[in-house]
């Protein structure tokens, strides 16, 4: 008995005061454009940016669930992602021209920030979608045409690299046909009815797709006239702005929006026509800003969704065998349960229709599973819990 105590209040003393006994010391790098010499502020961004991946790296939420077997209290401590930054510090920091590398100390502490519990050690499916150029002829200077599917397949690569996301290239698509008003359309809720459709085809829970909204020059062009004086390359300032938006292909809501707003350098030739992504355009400054800007979009995508559920949709029934959409390369092992949710198609008043989810009741339990799919087990039969294609599982 006296054992039993100790160990219940050694277990209250846990899961009350998360902080001290589950506080996570994280090494994390972040990077920054310099502008105007300003150190202050690129350090500030930088780090910024170091706290984000320190908490998609490390970022914990602890639980304990205790129970009696064979008279003995056991315990068992999950620890997922959900996190909130105690103290950051700059511990070192490199400048390389325009362009200042930080590695910052983060200390990661427990907490309820996904309040809902959190899925973070299964993958969730994101397409990437092609990126419009909102103003075509700007991608003539240096023949850029290419970077409404390469920007994006750019982001997908870094997304991957990142490894907290499975990212799916479909570049081939577009999503908007109006670009100055993207991501409005002439719904009054935002969604854009073929979210959804894309979704379905793609096989992807959420949906990101952007618009390059300005790439031109901001400074007076090289003449034709191969006799003129050339212009000085530090001098030959270039924006690149760029919308990321990430949607849940389920209903098409807009989740996030960010507007990223940078300058690079244009420093060859203006005749130059090295196209996006080459290894000679990677090489310029201008390259090298738009990479940042690719490294920034992945983290904030990553860590948008750290606290979202995991869903995959159910594609077929067999007795009281379901398949659905996720294997081992989402994270999904053998044993694993998920909770059962019923899709509905219900109108609006202007008879838009729209996904709706309620809960079945119905829980799962994985017991095979293939690299995209997987198999789990109903306790009855699927038709009799009236469980169908296209209806989904949940992991929160």
């Amino acid at each position: 008995m006296a054992r039993f105590l100790a160990l219940s209040i050694s277990l209250l003393f846990i899961s009350l005061t998360p902080t001290l006994s589950f506080a996570l010391n994280v090494r994390a790098v972040g990077e920054a454009v310099i502008y105007n010499d300003d150190l202050v502020d690129a350090r500030y961004r930088a780090t910024e940016q170091a706290i984000k991946q320190a908490v998609l790296e490390s970022s914990s939420r602890v639980s304990v669930k205790d129970h009696l077997e064979n008279g003995e209290l056991e315990s068992s401590i999950e620890i997922r992602s959900a996190g909130r930054v105690q103290k950051a510090r700059v511990i070192s920091e490199e400048r390389n021209g325009d362009f200042l590398k930080v590695i910052a100390q983060v200390e990661v502490t427990a907490d309820s920030q996904c309040s809902t519990g959190s899925t973070h050690y299964y993958k969730k499916s994101v397409a990437i979608t092609g990126f419009e150029i909102q103003t075509p002829q700007q991608a003539n200077l240096g023949a850029l045409s290419n970077i409404s599917r390469e920007f994006p397949k750019s982001l997908a690569d870094e997304i991957n690299n990142k490894g907290y996301l499975n990212a799916l290239t479909a570049t081939n698509i577009a999503l908007y046909p109006d670009t100055i008003n993207a991501p409005i359309t002439n719904n009054n809720d935002r969604t854009l009815s073929n979210i959804s459709m894309v979704g379905d085809q793609l096989g992807a829970q959420y949906l990101v797709s952007g618009v390059i909204r300005d790439m031109g020059e901001v400074y007076l062009r090289e003449p034709d006239n191969k006799h003129s004086q050339p212009l000085d390359e530090n001098l030959k300032e270039r924006n690149f702005v760029v919308d990321i938006y990430l949607y849940d292909s389920l209903n098409g809501a807009l989740l996030f929006q960010q507007r990223y707003n940078e300058m690079g350098n244009w420093d060859i030739s203006d005749h130059a026509r090295v196209g996006f992504g080459t290894t000679r355009f990677w090489s310029t400054h201008y390259g090298k800003v738009i990479e940042q800007v690719i490294k920034k979009g992945a983290i904030d995508t990553s860590e948008k969704l750290r606290c979202q559920p995991f869903m995959a949709k159910i594609f077929r029934t067999e007795g009281n065998r379901i398949h659905i959409a996720a294997g081992s390369l989402a994270g999904i092992k053998q044993g694993d349960n998920f909770s059962v949710y019923r899709r509905y198609e219900i109108f609006n008043q202007l008879q838009d229709a729209q996904s709706q989810l309620n809960n079945a009741n119905i829980n799962v339990t994985i017991t095979q599973v293939q690299p995209h799919f997987s198999i789990g087990e109903l306790a009855i039969d699927a038709q009799i819990l009236n469980v169908q294609q296209q209806d989904v599982v949940i992991a929160w």
